[in-house]
């Protein structure tokens, strides 16, 4: 079974529908209104969005066209639509963990190993880093019955502590060179766009490790008044 290319779009409502189901599944399947709120909230989203119901509505279309999202009426009129999606599907042949690994990649983008599991273990427990590793080493390879990998392994950049791990379901964005600017302009233009990249997924992993940081104060915290009581 392949996946097709997703739109940035897709992708978001995507990720949103996967984290959705595992993060609060009392509320889930969606309707219109909450999943476009979902898509659109200002934490654990990059970049932050502000789609519109026709946006969304339009990315629901593309992704039941390629069979991974199916639309539930419900109401009185049944006119209206919740909506889920499909990756639980036996033909994706995904274990809820690597279906909560996709999500976190589609929401965040590229993030390295710790990142990944600190963030996916917020929807389903990840037992270690060594675990992690290996549900992404499975989601990079090649199935019999899924032959092109869901993920990949980033090469290590120059700034970069370690590599990171990134989706595969969007296609890479390729910039043209302007025909008016120089080879010199086109090469002074290239880095400081790989900077501003690196500088934003520096911030996301420092905003992890901040979030780890308070469940370890908050953890201790704990202890301590049990202490007193």
């Amino acid at each position: 079974m392949v996946i097709e290319y997703l739109t940035s779009e897709e992708a978001r409502v995507l990720g949103t529908l996967i984290e959705k189901s595992l993060a609060t599944p009392d509320y889930y399947p969606l309707t219109l209104n909450s999943l476009r709120t979902a898509c659109n909230q200002k934490s654990n989203r990059d970049p932050v969005t502000e789609y519109s119901d026709d946006i969304v509505v339009g990315a629901l279309k593309g992704l039941k066209l390629k069979v991974l999202v199916t639309f539930i009426p419900y109401g009185s009129q049944g006119n209206q639509y919740k909506y889920r999606h499909f990756l639980e599907d036996p033909r994706f042949q995904l274990s809820t963990s690597e279906i909560a690994v996709l999500g976190v990649l589609l929401l965040r983008g590229a993030q390295t190993l710790n990142e990944v599991k600190l963030r996916a273990s917020s929807l389903h427990p990840l037992e270690s880093l060594e675990t992690t590793e290996a549900i992404l080493t499975r989601l990079a390879s090649k199935l019999e019955t899924r032959p092109e990998p869901l993920v990949e392994q980033l090469p290590k950049r120059s700034g970069w502590k370690e590599p990171r791990w990134k989706d595969l379901l969007q296609p890479e964005i390729i910039l043209e060179t302007q025909p008016n600017l120089t080879a010199a302009q086109t090469q002074v233009h290239t880095p400081q766009a790989s900077e501003i990249d690196e500088i934003k997924v520096d911030m996301a992993s420092l905003k992890a490790e901040v979030a780890e940081l308070k469940i370890v104060v908050e953890n201790l915290t704990k202890q301590i008044i049990s202490l007193f009581e």
